[in-house]
């Protein structure tokens, strides 16, 4: 016992000790976007959902409904968030995106690849950019300045410059109707090309380009808010510089309706971060003590497999409680002196015991020749003295003649004798 109690104290304190170490060993993050709620990785939105849940004044919550769902199931008017690197939507929610924002919602789309339909509806291009964080960690690594954002100055906020690394904002709008958009953000390529291009024709060119990040569509009585930079939507991009004053900037465009964060536009391998064990594999101190805790059990159960006597009970042979049951039965008749029912009680189950063995009923009068022949036949006893013996106990039976204990007793072992030949 004493060997056993030192095994498990040595198992717990390794358990913490390496724990403890784990815990302070230094974070590895890891840069692929999931844009989940559960994710506190750089690109997940843990913290820029809580961010905006504390922040926003008309309320702000998240949702698994797609679009086609919550036309169906809405009724007020909101807005409406979706954030995704690889927007895909069917034609059945590109349909009821529209109708959501011609009834008066709001609607913000985030993304680098948008569906073909809904470009070919709302008449715009986006471009794709696919992000790579090799490349992403070597170029925040370097001296090269990060690419500018230029908010749009409008009848609220006035032309403000925002800073992120390019890989967060090389897609924009290409193709629009300029006579219908309005404007939000643009990319400034002076910064990009500044110190690439010596030639002042080349520069004077790149000036007068600036590509398109934000714009908004309107649509009936609401409106299509299209982003091209989702990356800035996740907990680093919120964090990043005063960069979270760009995205409170393009929320505000939604007015005082509430906002609500969609994904059920997320993949598959976002939404299920949402299980415990994988919320315990996502973190290095947890993974390990999970680990650990299998590894403990696994050898716990190997150092005390081996097989132990224990004391063999000693099992008392059970009573026979039927003889004393038939015992108590038959003094209680015995001190009522009801001989006739127990005689009658007695003829049921001789009855009883002919239906059920050769089908005959011997309660039934009209049939009695036939009965008593088919009981002779089984038992092998006289047809005569059968038909004695029901003819004499029927009227105890039926009639209530009194009868004394020994008339009892013959009436009993006749029909004793007769169960006995079945």
């Amino acid at each position: 016992m004493k060997a056993s109690r030192w095994f498990i104290v040595f198992i717990v304190a390794f358990l913490l000790i390496m724990f403890a170490i784990e815990y302070n060993l230094p974070k590895k993050f890891v840069w692929t976007p999931t844009f989940s709620h559960y994710d506190e990785q750089p690109l997940g939105c843990a913290l820029f959902d809580s961010l905006l849940s504390s922040s926003l004044p008309h309320g702000y919550s998240l949702s698994k409904e797609t679009f086609y769902q919550m036309e169906e199931d809405t009724v007020d008017k909101m807005g409406i968030l979706v954030i995704a690197n690889t927007l895909s939507m069917v034609k059945a929610d590109v349909n009821a995106l529209l109708k959501m924002a011609e009834r008066g919602n709001k609607i913000m789309l985030v993304s680098n690849n948008y569906p073909k339909l809904l470009e070919d509806t709302l008449g715009f291009y986006c471009t794709y950019s696919h992000f790579n964080a090799a490349a992403f960690r070597k170029y925040a690594s370097s001296i090269f300045r990060k690419d500018s954002i230029y908010w749009v100055a409008d009848s609220v906020y006035s032309r403000q410059l925002y800073r992120c690394y390019p890989q967060f904002c090389n897609s924009s709008f290409r193709r629009y109707d300029s006579k219908v958009i309005r404007k939000l953000a643009e990319k400034d390529m002076t910064d990009a090309i500044g110190d690439a291009l010596a030639d002042s024709d080349s520069v004077k060119v790149y000036s007068n380009y600036h590509p398109l990040l934000a714009m908004a569509r309107p649509w009936g009585e609401g409106e299509i808010i299209l982003v091209s930079t989702p990356l800035l939507f996740t907990n680093y991009g919120v964090l990043d510089e005063n960069n979270a004053s760009y995205i409170f900037r393009l929320l505000s465009q939604m007015g005082e309706l509430p906002i609500v964060r969609s994904e059920g536009y997320m993949k598959a391998t976002a939404q299920v971060q949402q299980s415990p064990l994988r919320y315990l594999l996502a973190h290095q101190p947890l993974r390990w003590a999970l680990y650990l805790t299998m590894i403990t059990i696994l050898l716990f159960m190997i150092f005390t497999a081996k097989r132990r006597q224990r004391a063999i009970p000693v099992v008392r042979e059970p009573a026979n409680k039927s003889l004393e049951f038939t015992e108590l039965i038959g003094t209680l008749y015995f001190q009522k002196k009801d001989h006739v029912d127990l005689v009658r009680k007695k003829f049921a189950y001789l009855a009883e015991e002919l239906r059920r063995e050769i089908q005959v009923d011997i309660e039934e009068v009209a049939d009695d020749k036939r009965s008593f022949e088919r009981i002779a036949r089984k038992t092998g006893m006289d047809a005569g003295e059968i038909a004695k013996f029901i003819h004499g106990v029927r009227p105890v039976l039926y009639g209530g003649r009194a009868i004394d204990s020994e008339q009892m007793k013959v009436f009993i072992d006749k029909m004793n004798e007769i169960i006995n030949h079945i």
